[in-house]
């Protein structure tokens, strides 16, 4: 007997996505109490020798009701640094809604991990009501193409709390999906949290750099500047700078500062061939195995954190995330920070990247799902998200003074605005373009290719027979 292949789509439709859902009982002790308080007026009537008085005594019957919690259970990522945000939010949330409840349920981080644990959920009809997505990760584009999420458009037509001009444009079309996208009117599948340009800024220890009589990085440094530092630091068993390596996004971002883009503007065709794309992946290249002031994988000792802790790294390229280096750091060393420097194309790269906070298709609490949605993705949220890595996705963020009394908040939170728009495959498998692309390309990064005309070819063709694949 055969074995029916059942496709991606298949799995999920399968599953009744707007239909079924998870039955939860009600948590014991969580109903919340409305007071209603009950003026009552009476007459007393008070005799005395001369004359009768009629006196009026409020008095008041507390009345209390009970109203059904309603349980909100929200997915996100296990050890997220976001957490202590979310936890604010949340607690605001429940404070002006006491008759919400969230449940926080975490799962590992990663791609390779969340998404599919998702998938899973939704297909066994079992999932919450909302989820962390991201578009750089391709969890957005797989579970809004499938219609595992609901189209928020109606919620925010009637709510008039929701500021949605305050939100960057882009920020918004990221999430939408369907028919006449191209006018910006797709259908609307979340809300942004944060945004920023991938790998477009530079970690430096400057203690170190300095004390080697060596300039430290400046935002308008040039490449061949970058390369001159990189150069005079790396002796002994100390490298000089680490370039961002890895997936699509962080390869990506190496060929726009020289003008090339890894796949064709429809998200169908492959332009690995493209002078300008060799161009940006032969930089890198160049700075493991010619000027050798980078470390291969091999040579990373412990991990690039511990190799920056340890003094082994003058530098390397990181996103705003990067500033969380102060956790790690403390006070061993002066650490800072600058821009990447532009390359030949007047770029420093920077690929879009946005996560969101999405509801489910199977959730029977839209309208509270809707709201703590809205408290993920206000302002404060943006606040708290932008003190931690500067990343955030409204005007208003990098406005407040939170955020602009610290200077590099303030440069992280310009990538976002300077950053290219987000560019997938067609076929909506993000997920899978990213560890298409890293597979195709590790064995450069590790020296057991070499990256001459004959290879670009090779996985050109590669990466269009997956740019081929169809959407199910």
């Amino acid at each position: 007997m055969s074995a029916r292949k059942v496709s991606r789509r298949q799995l999920l439709r399968g599953a009744g996505l707007a239909v079924a859902g998870a039955g939860m009982a009600a948590l014991v002790g969580c109903q919340p109490k409305v007071v209603e308080v009950e003026k009552i007026v009476t007459e007393t009537v008070v005799t005395t020798e001369e004359k009768v008085v009629e006196v009026e005594v409020e008095r008041e019957r507390v009345v209390e009701k009970v109203r059904d919690a309603v349980i909100v259970r929200m997915h996100s990522r296990l050890g997220d640094g976001q957490r202590v945000v979310y936890d604010d939010r949340i607690e605001a949330l429940q404070e002006d809604h006491p008759h919400i409840r969230v449940n926080v349920e975490e799962f590992p981080a990663g791609s390779a991990d969340y998404g599919p644990k998702i998938v899973a959920l939704v297909a066994g009809g079992a999932v919450g009501d909302i989820t962390w997505t991201a578009i750089g990760s391709g969890s957005f584009q797989f579970l809004a193409g499938n219609r595992a999420f609901a189209p928020i458009d109606e919620f925010v037509a009637v709510d008039d709390t929701l500021d949605m001009d305050d939100f960057y444009p882009r920020t918004v079309s990221a999430f939408r999906l369907g028919p006449n996208l191209e006018e910006g009117i797709g259908e609307l599948f979340g809300l942004p949290t944060l945004s920023h340009g991938v790998q477009t800024i530079m970690i430096f220890n400057r203690d170190l750099i300095e004390d080697a009589g060596v300039a430290p990085p400046e935002d308008d440094w040039t490449r061949e500047q970058l390369m001159d530092m990189a150069k005079q630091m790396t002796q002994g068993d100390v490298f000089g700078f680490l370039p961002a390596t890895g997936d699509y996004s962080n390869l990506r971002n190496q060929t726009l500062p020289f003008g090339g883009e890894i796949i064709s503007d429809d998200g169908t065709q492959s332009q690995l061939e493209d002078e300008q794309v060799k161009q940006g992946l032969r930089w890198v290249w160049n700075c493991f195995f010619g000027d050798q002031v980078a470390p291969t994988p091999a040579q990373v000792v412990g991990g690039l954190n511990q190799m920056f802790l340890a003094k082994r790294l003058a530098c390397y390229q990181t996103g705003g995330w990067g500033i969380l280096i102060k956790d790690v750091v403390q006070d061993e060393f002066n650490w800072d920070m600058a821009m990447m420097p532009l390359g030949p194309a007047g770029n420093r790269g920077g690929h879009l990247h946005c996560d969101s906070f999405s509801m489910f298709q199977q959730s029977k609490n839209k309208p509270e799902a809707f709201e703590l949605i809205k408290y993920l993705t206000d302002k404060e949220a943006g606040v708290g998200y932008g003190t931690l890595m500067g990343l955030a996705s409204r005007y208003s963020v990098f406005e407040d003074p939170r955020i602009t009394q610290n200077e590099m908040l303030v440069r992280i939170g310009q990538t976002t605005a300077e950053a290219f728009e987000h560019r997938g495959s067609a076929n909506l498998r993000k997920q899978e373009l990213q560890t298409t692309v890293s597979a195709l390309f590790s064995p450069v990064w590790t020296g057991d290719q070499v990256l001459d005309d004959a290879y670009f070819a090779e996985a050109s063709n590669e990466l269009q027979i997956f740019l081929d694949k169809p959407f199910d």
